[in-house]
């Protein structure tokens, strides 16, 4: 059984929909995190642990279905550069944990920053 032009068209601008709504909710999120303040901190740690279990199981999948062997060259040094951005983020992470008052903002915005771009290699290796 198949689906119509028109019944896939319809199946197409509904998953567009959905995605730029995940895509808005989830800026949003992000956004009232990154103004988190010292006094929420532990607030900011509970959102990055649920961000983190949620991409600690896309990156399962995505290292299962990966095979270096097989991989390209540019497929590879997205795995790579996935690898480094997400030893960044751990580090930066980890330096959230130790931060006093004074030097939370920029603590909390180099998370931000890591996790920016950590999204983004793991964006590429699955594009790759």
């Amino acid at each position: 059984a198949g689906c119509s032009k028109g019944e896939r068209a319809e199946i197409a601008d509904k998953a567009k929909d959905a995605y730029h709504d995940t895509k808005s909710a989830v800026t949003r999120t992000w956004e009232n995190v990154k103004s988190y303040t010292f006094e929420k901190r532990s607030d900011f740690a509970l959102e990055l642990k649920a961000r983190q279990a949620e991409l600690d199981a896309q990156l399962s999948r995505l290292r299962a279905e990966y095979s270096e062997e097989k991989a390209s060259a540019s497929r590879r040094a997205a795995m790579e550069e996935l690898k480094n951005s997400e030893a960044d983020y751990k580090a930066k992470l980890s330096a959230l944990g130790t931060a006093s008052a004074d030097t939370w903002d920029a603590a909390r915005d180099n998370v931000v920053a890591a996790w920016d771009r950590l999204q983004a290699a793991y964006a590429k290796a699955r594009a790759d």
